[in-house]
C-alpha cells in the first residue's frame, strides 16, 4: 500500500499527477454547511437527491455517510417556497408547501394547503433535519410522508472524479422501529456506519426509508426530526440530541469565539455587514482540533487543513483573532516532519501542505496522509510565530513551540544551502504536486514561450518568505536569550536580498521575474508573484514602487483585483486557475505590500476595488 507508482484508474497527463474534474451537479444551487470534520451538501429543498456522479451528500472525515435523503408527500417532491443559509451559518432554512396531490380517486389535496418548514444543521458528525408541517385545511387529510434513504461510503476523492479498482464490502443494512443503519468495511479495515434515527417511529420502516401515515386536521400541526450519525469503528458513536440542543451547542462555541474577538466598527453599513459576514465564514472554516482552532481552506472539498492556507489566514487575521493563529502553530507543531518519506515528500522540520482522512488516504491511495509537498509553508510557519510574538508577547506559547521552530529554521536553512540560498522545490512523488507554491496547478510556473518551467524551481514569493522568516527567527532568538544566533540569520537574509536583486530582476522588463526555473533562467512572464515581495518587504524602496505600478497596470489589475498572469502572455487564461484568475487573497496581500511601503494611493485603489467585487456575488461570498 505505500509503493508510489501510479495505481491502476489513475490519469497521467505528460508525467503529471492528475485528479479529473467533474462536471458532477456544478450547475445546480445547493444549501452547504459545516463543523469541524463534517459538512453537508443539499438542494435548497434540504434533500439529498438520488443523482448519479453528484457530489450531494452528508459527509464526515473524508467519507460520504449519506448520499440520499430525500422528502416526499404522498410521492410527490414539495415546492419551494424559499431556502437558503441563515445569516449566522449555523442552519439552513427551508419552506415548503405540497403540490396538487391526488390522495385517492375521489379526494384531492389541494395545492398550497400545507407549510412544511425544514430547517437543517450539523453538529459533532451528526446531521439534524426538524420538519414542522402545518395544515391549512378545511377538513382532515391522511396523508402519506416518506423520506428515501441510501449511502455509498466513498471517498471525497473518488467523487473528485479520482477512480479506484477496488473498494470494500457493503454490509447487511438493520432497521428498529424508529432507526436505519447502513455499513461499509472499507480496504482500510475500518467499519463506517451511518444510523438515520426518526423521531417519533414511523409507521413503516426498511433499509430504503421510512413512511408516515399522518392524519392531518385543520389547523393542525406535526413535528418530525431526523438524525443522521457518521461512526467509525474503531472509535467513538456520536450521541445525537435534540434538533434545538444541537442549534444551542453551535451558536455557543460561536459566541465563545466572538467573544475573543476585536470588534470591528465603522460608519459604513455596507462595510460592517461584509466584516460581519467574513467573520461568520471564517468561523464557519474554523475546526476544533486537540491543539485549538484551525481554520480548514473550503468547503466543500477543502474542508482539510492546508499549511499554507491556514497560516496565511492566520496572518491575515492576527490582529483580530489572535487564537487562531496560537491553534494553528500548536496544530500544524504537531505534525511537523519527522522522517524521510518520498511518497509524501515528508523532510524532518518540514510543515505539512495537506492533511486527509478516510479510507483511500489510510490505504495510501493518495499521498495526503500528511502530504509535505509546499516550499512555503515552513517559512510562513515561522512567519506566523514571529508576527503572533509582535501582536501578543505570549512567552509561554513562544517557549513551547520553538523547539518546533528550530527545526523548521533547520529544514530551511538546509534546504536553501542546497540551491545558492534559494528556496526550491522538485517533485519526488509521482501522486505529488508538480508545483508547490500557492500557484499549484500543474500549468501555473512557465516561460513567455508557454512551456512549463522545469524543477527545481525557486519562485520569487518564496524568497520573500524565507526572508521574512530569517528576519523573525532573529528577532525571536534575541526574546529567547539566543541573541548570538541573530546576527547569522540577519547576514542571510542580507545576502539573499542581494542574489535576489541579482537574479530576479528583469531590466528590460523593469519588473521581478516569477521564478528561476531548473537551469537557473529567469520565468520571464509577468505575473502577480512578485506582488509578495512588498508584503515581506524582500525589495528596495524604489523597486516597491515600480512593482506597485506594474500591478496596477491595464494587463495586471482589472478593477476588482490583480490578475495572477498577465493577459498578454501566452498561457493567459481567465478561466483557468491561476493563469490569468484573480484571487481575493493575493491581491489582498499585494494590497498589505503596497501599505507596509507607504503606497497609499494604489493600496486604497486595490482595496476599495476588492470591497466593489464582494458586493458582486451572493451573500457577499
Amino acid at each position: 500500500m505505500s509503493d508510489p507508482r501510479p495505481a491502476p484508474g489513475d490519469v497521467i497527463v505528460g508525467e503529471h499527477y492528475y485528479i479529473l474534474a467533474s462536471e458532477l451537479a456544478a450547475d445546480l444551487p445547493k444549501l452547504v454547511l459545516k463543523h469541524d470534520e463534517a459538512f453537508l451538501v443539499a438542494s435548497r429543498r434540504g434533500d439529498l437527491p438520488n443523482m448519479a456522479d453528484s457530489e450531494f451528500g452528508f459527509y464526515v472525515d473524508g467519507t460520504r455517510f449519506l448520499r440520499q435523503l430525500e422528502l416526499r408527500l404522498h410521492g410527490h417532491r414539495p415546492i419551494i417556497l424559499n431556502a437558503g443559509v441563515a445569516e449566522d451559518a449555523m442552519q439552513a432554512t427551508i419552506d415548503l408547501t405540497n403540490p396538487d396531490v391526488p390522495l385517492s380517486a375521489q379526494v384531492v389535496l389541494p395545492g398550497r394547503s400545507l407549510r412544511i418548514a425544514r430547517r437543517v444543521t450539523v453538529h459533532a458528525g451528526v446531521l439534524y433535519q426538524l420538519l414542522l408541517i402545518e395544515a391549512f385545511t378545511r377538513e382532515p387529510h391522511e396523508l402519506a410522508l416518506s423520506f428515501s434513504v441510501a449511502a455509498d461510503f466513498v471517498d471525497v476523492f473518488e467523487i473528485r472524479g479520482h477512480p479506484r479498482e477496488r473498494r470494500g464490502e457493503m454490509l447487511p443494512p438493520a432497521t428498529e422501529s424508529a432507526a436505519i443503519r447502513l455499513a461499509y468495511r472499507g480496504l482500510d479495515d475500518v467499519t463506517r456506519t451511518t444510523t438515520i434515527a426518526f423521531t417519533p417511529a414511523p409507521q413503516h420502516i426498511e433499509p430504503g426509508g421510512a413512511e408516515y401515515q399522518l392524519l392531518l386536521q385543520p389547523g393542525a400541526s406535526v413535528e418530525l426530526t431526523v438524525a443522521v450519525s457518521a461512526a467509525s469503528t474503531p472509535g467513538s458513536r456520536p450521541r445525537p440530541v435534540g434538533y434545538g440542543e444541537a442549534l444551542r451547542r453551535r451558536r455557543g462555541v460561536v459566541d465563545g469565539l466572538d467573544r475573543d474577538a476585536a470588534e470591528v466598527r465603522c460608519d459604513h453599513d455596507l462595510f460592517a455587514v461584509w466584516v460581519a459576514r467574513s467573520r461568520r465564514d471564517l468561523h464557519l472554516l474554523l475546526t476544533e482540533t486537540p491543539q485549538g482552532v484551525v481554520p480548514y481552506a473550503g468547503i466543500p472539498w477543502y474542508v482539510a487543513p492546508f499549511g499554507r492556507d491556514s497560516l496565511i489566514t492566520a496572518l491575515q487575521v492576527l490582529p483580530f483573532e489572535p487564537r487562531i493563529a496560537a491553534g494553528t502553530l500548536r496544530f500544524l507543531a504537531r505534525h511537523v516532519g519527522n522522517t524521510d518519506d518520498e511518497f509524501t515528500e515528508q523532510e524532518p522540520g518540514k510543515i505539512i501542505h495537506e492533511l486527509r482522512r478516510g479510507e483511500m488516504a489510510n490505504c495510501r491511495e493518495i499521498p495526503f496522509i500528511p502530504y509535505y509537498g509546499s516550499v512555503d509553508a515552513p517559512p510562513l510557519f515561522l512567519m506566523l510565530l514571529g508576527e503572533y510574538w509582535s501582536w501578543t508577547a505570549d512567552e509561554a506559547l513562544l517557549r513551547e513551540l520553538w523547539p518546533t521552530a528550530e527545526r523548521v529554521l533547520a529544514w530551511m536553512l538546509r534546504a536553501a544551502d542546497r540551491h545558492d540560498g534559494y528556496l526550491t522545490y522538485a517533485r519526488r512523488s509521482v501522486r505529488g504536486l508538480v508545483n508547490q507554491g500557492w500557484k499549484d496547478s500543474q500549468d501555473a510556473v512557465m516561460h513567455t514561450s508557454g512551456h512549463l518551467a522545469e524543477a527545481p524551481i525557486a519562485l520569487a514569493e518564496v524568497q520573500g518568505y524565507q526572508y521574512a522568516a530569517l528576519q523573525a527567527a532573529a528577532a525571536l532568538t534575541t526574546v529567547l536569550g539566543l541573541g548570538e544566533r541573530a546576527p547569522m540569520l540577519r547576514e542571510r537574509a542580507k545576502r539573499l536580498r542581494e542574489r535576489f536583486e541579482a537574479d530576479f530582476w528583469l531590466p528590460d522588463q523593469a519588473y521581478y521575474a516569477m521564478a528561476l526555473d531548473g537551469e537557473r533562467r529567469p520565468c520571464r512572464v509577468i505575473s502577480s508573484n512578485p506582488g509578495h515581495l512588498l508584503w515581506t518587504r524582500l525589495v528596495s524602496d524604489s523597486r516597491a514602487h515600480i512593482v506597485a505600478r506594474r500591478l496596477m497596470a491595464d494587463d495586471m489589475y482589472t478593477g476588482w483585483g490583480v490578475r495572477t498572469l498577465a493577459s498578454g502572455e501566452r498561457l493567459y487564461n481567465p478561466m483557468s486557475y491561476h493563469n490569468g484568475s484573480v484571487w481575493p487573497h493575493d491581491t489582498a496581500i499585494a494590497a498589505a505590500g503596497m501599505r507596509r511601503y507607504g503606497l497609499g494611493e494604489p493600496f486604497l485603489t486595490v482595496a476599495t476595488g476588492l470591497f466593489e467585487a464582494v458586493l458582486q456575488f451572493e451573500n457577499m461570498r
